[in-house]
């Protein structure tokens, strides 16, 4: 990968980091549901030379090669997209197995999700998804037979559309749930929390789930909102999400990330869901 690309891709990195894996952690706590139904044989798209890995680049090892493989195996390649590159593997430590590759297109992020989307639905697979507003979100499914979750997310970028490819086993990342860090802004009621911690790339990215008694996701999301401006936080744009959840990005110094507010039917509450990246220290 060239310097320039590095550059463009780290962000955008960085921030499908706090966005999907909160996703993947949020699928392992509801049990894996489809996993837990009968699927009577594994689908994976036929090769063709569209979706074949990229010429294996300058200095890429056979480890490296391996994991775009294991990447880019479960789904065809995007019609109108570059070619996937390898972009991370195993960042959430050796007991996590998960692979990412991305590429780019011109195409709406709303475009990419919905092609996913038909491919899946088309060989009978249950589709599992997220809308984050319209500038991203992901499509994927679970397969029981290797305890692995196969997800294509979307986030808009500079005037085009980043795609990122990824396979990962995320059952362990419930062994390492711990206590909130006392730092983290979150509503006094909210119960029984969990969070999960790890590294990458130099940051530390904290997930915390949890439920917050109320009706609705706009209701508490404004007081959960009232309550990070009060303790300096900086709070942007309520963006709609499917079935009438919301989300926000939230920063305050060198922290950022992004809070979720949605039903979980057929319990009572609201569920909150807080992804951050931490670099440097304590905000």
């Amino acid at each position: 990968m060239s310097k320039a690309s590095s550059l463009v891709i780290r962000v955008p990195a960085l921030l499908f980091s706090v966005a999907v894996v909160g996703s993947l952690i949020g699928f392992a706590w509801e049990g894996a549901v489809y996993g837990r139904r009968d699927v009577s044989e594994e689908w994976s798209p036929p090769p063709s030379l569209d979706d074949a890995p990229p010429a294996k680049a300058p200095g890429r090892s056979p480890a490296e090669e391996a994991a775009l493989k294991r990447a880019l195996v479960h789904f065809p390649a995007y019609p109108r997209a570059s070619r996937a590159e390898l972009l991370a593997v195993d960042y959430l430590g050796p007991d996590v197995p998960i692979a990412v590759a991305w590429f780019t297109t011109q195409d709406t992020p709303e475009q990419v999700l919905e092609h996913y989307r038909k491919v899946l639905l088309d060989n009978g697979l249950p589709v599992l998804g997220e809308r984050h507003g319209v500038n991203g979100g992901w499509v994927g499914y679970w397969s029981p037979a290797t305890e692995e979750m196969r997800l294509v997310s979307v986030l808009a970028q500079g005037g085009e559309t980043l795609g990122f490819v990824s396979a990962g086993q995320v059952a362990p990342l419930l062994k390492r749930a711990s206590k909130v860090p006392a730092w983290m802004p979150l509503p006094p009621e909210l119960s029984e929390p969990v969070t999960l911690s790890f590294d990458m790339e130099g940051a530390a990215h904290h997930v915390v789930s949890g439920r917050i008694p109320g009706d609705s996701p706009a209701v508490v999301g404004e007081k959960y909102r009232a309550l990070l401006k009060e303790k300096g936080w900086e709070v942007g744009a309520v963006e709609p999400m499917d079935a009438g959840g919301i989300g926000f990005e939230v920063m305050r110094g060198t922290t950022m990330g992004r809070a979720t507010l949605r039903l979980k039917l057929p319990e009572p509450g609201v569920e909150l869901q807080l992804s951050l990246l931490q670099r440097g220290g304590v905000p």
